[in-house]
C-alpha cells in the first residue's frame, strides 16, 4: 500500500494471522514524539515499539466499532468495547488519513462487514529520500525536487527563439556598460573641468557626453523590450499551448481525482510565472551580473583599498538571502495553497448558486468563504512581512557601505590623496552595486514563483495517460457494431473493482438496456465501452477488435453519446450541434434537428439557429437541451449509440418528444442505453440487469417478468412509487 505497510521484522516475527494492515504513528501514547505501530489481523489489534516490544493487545471480538477522533493537531484511534472506548494509540495530524482508514477497516473486521479499500487519501505516498508526503496526485516532493532541471527544462522553451534572444543578450551588454559610463563622465567632470574652473567647451562636451549615454540608454532599452515582449508573448503561448494539449491527453480518470479548477491556474497564471522568469527574471539577473562584474572592476582601478572596505557589508547580505530561500519557498507554497482553495470555494458555490440560494445557505457559503479568505490574508501577510523586512535590513547594510565611503574617502579628499571626482565616482558606482544586491528579493521571488509553477506545469506534461494510445492503431474503418465484453474486471481504485468479471456478446444493430441498482456498474460499464477506462482485467472488443488496438480518434469516430447532464459549450444551437462535425452544412443541421424533435423550438428563438445558449446551455430548457444532445450525435451519424438517462429529469410531453427522437436515431444502431424508468427500456431487444457489477440476469422484458428475480423486484419497487406506463399493462 505505501511505506506504512513495511512491519519491521521485529514485530512481523511475533505475529498471530493473517496481516490485514499495519502502521506507523509518530506519537507516543502520553502525546510525546516518538514511534509505535499499530498491527491489524482477524483476531487482534496490536500496537507496537519499533524495537518489537507488545504495548498494547485489544481482541477483535471484544470490538464492537472504531473511530478515530480529530483534535487540534493530531487524533487518537479508539475502538470501543464492551467494557468502554479504548485508545489504541495517538498520532499527528500528518498521519489522520491513515488512521481514519485503521479505524474503517477495525471497525468492518469486528462487524464481519466488507473490508474497505484503500485510496491514495487514505495511504498518502511519500518521498524515498526525505519522507516527506507527496501531494495527492502528485509525484514530485516538495523539499528534495531537483530546481535545476526544472530552470533547464523552463529554458528550452526559448530555443526557437534564441536569435531573438541574442539580439537582446547583446543589447543588454551594450545597455550595461553604456550606464557605467555616466559615473566616469562625472569623476571627469568634477577633477578636469569644474575644480580647475576649465573652458566651457570642455563643459560642453562632457554633458554632451552625458546626454549622448542617455539617449542612447532610453533607445537601447526600447528595442530590448519590444524584444522581450516579443518573445514572453510567444513563450507564453507556447507553454498553455503545450499544458493544454496535456491535459487534452490525458485520461478521465485523472480529472476523476482532482479538481479541475485547478487546472485553469496552471494554463493560465503558472505558465506566466514562467514566462516572467524566463523572459525579465533570466534577462534581468544576467544583465545584473554582468554590472557588477563591471563594476567591480572600474572600483579597483580607481581604489582598491577603499572598494574592499565597502564591500565588507556584501557578505551579510549574500548569507541572508540564502538562509531566507528554503523559508521563502515554503511560505510561497502555503500562500498558492490557500488561494487555490479560496478559488476552488468561489468556483463550487457561484457555480451551485441556485443550489445555495434554494437552500438559504448563503450564510454558511459566506462564513466559509471567511474563513478560506483569512488563511490567505494570513499566509499574504507572512510572505510579504518577509519581503518588507528584507529591504529595509538590504538598505541598512547598503548604506553602511556608503557610509564608511563617505568617512575613509572624504578623510583622502581632505588629505589630497584622493580627487573628489574619485570618490563621487565610486560612491556612485557603489550605489549601483549595491542595487542589484538590494533586489535579490525580486530574483528569489521570480524564481520561487516560477520554480513552483514549473513543478505543477511539468507534472501534468509528464503524467502519462492510463488510457493510451496504441503506436500502431489498426484501420477499422466503418464497423459493423458487433460489441463483446470478454470476463471484464475494472475498479476506479484497482483493489476494489465496480465490475467484475462481465462476459456478454452484442450483435450489430441490437438494443441493449441496462438495469440496475445506483452503484450497480451500469455508467462503469458504458465508460468502457468509450474507452475512457481500461479493464484491469478481459477485453472489451468492437466486430473481433480490442478497443486499446484501435486508435481513440477513429473509436470515437464509432460512437455517439447522449449523457442525463448534456453539456453545451457557451456558443450557438447550431455550433453545438455540429460539434462532431465542423464541415456540416446548415441543411446537414436542420436535418439532425428535425430527427431530434429540435427544430420546432429552435425555429421559435428570435434568433433561430443562431441563438446563443449561454455557459452550460443555461438559456435552454432542460428537455431542449436534451434534444440539442441528441441532435449533436445524430450529425455524428454514430453505428455505437450510448444512452445513459436521455429522458431523465423531464415533463411527460417532452419525454415523448425524446422518445421518438430516440427511436428515429437507434435504427440501424448498436445501442446501448441507460434510463431510470424501466418504461422507456421495453424496446430493448435485451435488458442486462447488473448487481454489484455483476450480470445477475439477461432477456427480454416479458422474459425477466417471468423469472420474478432481480429486475421484477425492481419493476415492483417501481410501481409501488412511480406506477410505471407500459409496465403495469
Amino acid at each position: 500500500m505505501s511505506m506504512f505497510d513495511r512491519l519491521p521484522n521485529a514485530i512481523a516475527a511475533q505475529l498471530s494471522g493473517e496481516l490485514l494492515f499495519c502502521a506507523g504513528t509518530d506519537l507516543l501514547g502520553d502525546g510525546r514524539f516518538g514511534e509505535q505501530w499499530l498491527a491489524l489481523t482477524e483476531q487482534e489489534a496490536t500496537v507496537w515499539t519499533q524495537s518489537g516490544e507488545l504495548v498494547l493487545r485489544v481482541a477483535v471480538a471484544e470490538v464492537s466499532d472504531a473511530r478515530a477522533v480529530t483534535g487540534i493537531g493530531g487524533g487518537a484511534l479508539l475502538a470501543d468495547t464492551e467494557s468502554g472506548p479504548v485508545v489504541l494509540l495517538r498520532y499527528t495530524a500528518t498521519l489522520g488519513s491513515v488512521f481514519g482508514f485503521a479505524a474503517k477497516l477495525l471497525a468492518a473486521v469486528a462487524k464481519d462487514e466488507e473490508r474497505p479499500a484503500p485510496s491514495e487519501k487514505d495511504m498518502p505516498r511519500l518521498c524515498p529520500k526525505c519522507r516527506t508526503p507527496l501531494r495527492e496526485g502528485s509525484n514530485t516532493c516538495p523539499v528534495c525536487k531537483n530546481n535545476g532541471k526544472v530552470i533547464v527544462r523552463m529554458l528550452r522553451y526559448t530555443k526557437p527563439y534564441k536569435l531573438q534572444m541574442t539580439a537582446a543578450a547583446v543589447l543588454l551588454l551594450i545597455t550595461t556598460l553604456v550606464e557605467l559610463v555616466p559615473p566616469y563622465l562625472t569623476k571627469v567632470l568634477l577633477d578636469d573641468v569644474l575644480q580647475p574652473r576649465g573652458p566651457v567647451s570642455a563643459l560642453f562636451a562632457v554633458v554632451s557626453g552625458l546626454a549622448a549615454t542617455l539617449v542612447v540608454l532610453a533607445a537601447m532599452q526600447t528595442v530590448r523590450g519590444l524584444i522581450g515582449v516579443w518573445v514572453g508573448s510567444k513563450l507564453m503561448g507556447d507553454l498553455r499551448r503545450d499544458v493544454y494539449d496535456a491535459l487534452m491527453r490525458l485520461s478521465l480518470s485523472f480529472f476523476d481525482r482532482r479538481q479541475t479548477s485547478q487546472f485553469i491556474a496552471r494554463v493560465n497564471s503558472d505558465s506566466e510565472a514562467m514566462r516572467q522568469f524566463m523572459t525579465d527574471g533570466v534577462i534581468w539577473v544576467a544583465g545584473e551580473t554582468l554590472r557588477v562584474a563591471a563594476i567591480f572592476i572600474i572600483m579597483f582601478n580607481l581604489n582598491w583599498k577603499l572598494t574592499l572596505l565597502a564591500l565588507l557589508p556584501m557578505p551579510v547580505m549574500v548569507v541572508v538571502s540564502m538562509t531566507l530561500w528554503p523559508m521563502i519557498g515554503r511560505r510561497w507554497y502555503q500562500q498558492w495553497r490557500s488561494i487555490f482553495r479560496l478559488n476552488v470555494l468561489v468556483g463550487d458555490s457561484l457555480q451551485g448558486i441556485r443550489v445555495v440560494k434554494a437552500f438559504g445557505q448563503e450564510p454558511v457559503e459566506m462564513a466559509r468563504y471567511e474563513g478560506a479568505n483569512r488563511d490567505v490574508v494570513r499566509n499574504n501577510i507572512r510572505i510579504e512581512g518577509l519581503w518588507q523586512g528584507m529591504f529595509p535590513l538590504f538598505s541598512l547594510v547598503a548604506g553602511a557601505g556608503t557610509t564608511l565611503i563617505w568617512f575613509y574617502g572624504g578623510r583622502s579628499v581632505l588629505q589630497d590623496s584622493m580627487s573628489l571626482g574619485g570618490m563621487m565616482a565610486l560612491i556612485a558606482y557603489l550605489a549601483m552595486l549595491f542595487g542589484p544586491l538590494q533586489w535579490v528579493s525580486q530574483m528569489i521571488n521570480w524564481a520561487s514563483h516560477a520554480l513552483s509553477a514549473g513543478d505543477r506545469v511539468f507534472e501534468i506534461m509528464d503524467t502519462p495517460s492510463e488510457v493510451p494510445d496504441t503506436a500502431e492503431p489498426k484501420p477499422i474503418g466503418r464497423v459493423y457494431g458487433d460489441v463483446s465484453f470478454r470476463s471484464v474486471t475494472y475498479g476506479y481504485e484497482k483493489h476494489h473493482p465496480v465490475i467484475k468479471d462481465i462476459a456478454l456478446d452484442v450483435k450489430a444493430g441490437e438494443m441493449i438496456g441496462l438495469v440496475g441498482h445506483s452503484g450497480a456498474g451500469k455508467s462503469t460499464f458504458i465508460n468502457l465501452i468509450c474507452r475512457f477506462y481500461d479493464p484491469d482485467d478481459g477485453s472489451v472488443t468492437i466486430d473481433g477488435v480490442d478497443l486499446r488496438l484501435i486508435g481513440q480518434s477513429d473509436l470515437r469516430k464509432q460512437i455517439g453519446v447522449v449523457l442525463q447532464e448534456t453539456f453545451l459549450f457557451d456558443g450557438t444551437i447550431a455550433e453545438n450541434i455540429a460539434y462532431s462535425k465542423p464541415d456540416a452544412t446548415p441543411e446537414d443541421i436542420m436535418r439532425a434537428a428535425k430527427i431530434a424533435n429540435a427544430h420546432d423550438f429552435i425555429v421559435r428563438l428570435p434568433d433561430g439557429y443562431d441563438t446563443r445558449v449561454g455557459e452550460r446551455g443555461h438559456r435552454l430548457s432542460g428537455g431542449e437541451k436534451q434534444r440539442v444532445s441528441i441532435a449533436r450525435a445524430v450529425i455524428h451519424d454514430p453505428r455505437i449509440l450510448i444512452l445513459d438517462e436521455a429522458t431523465a429529469s423531464v415533463d411527460t410531453e417532452t419525454e415523448r418528444q425524446i422518445q421518438e427522437a430516440i427511436s428515429r436515431l437507434v435504427k440501424g444502431r448498436t445501442t446501448f442505453a441507460i434510463a431510470h424508468r424501466l418504461s422507456t427500456l421495453r424496446g430493448a431487444d435485451r435488458l442486462v440487469v447488473l448487481e454489484r457489477g455483476r450480470i445477475v440476469e439477461v432477456g427480454t422484458h416479458e422474459a425477466l417478468l417471468e423469472r420474478e428475480g432481480v429486475y421484477f423486484k425492481l419493476v415492483e419497487a417501481q410501481k409501488e412509487t412511480s406506477k410505471i406506463k407500459g409496465v403495469e399493462g
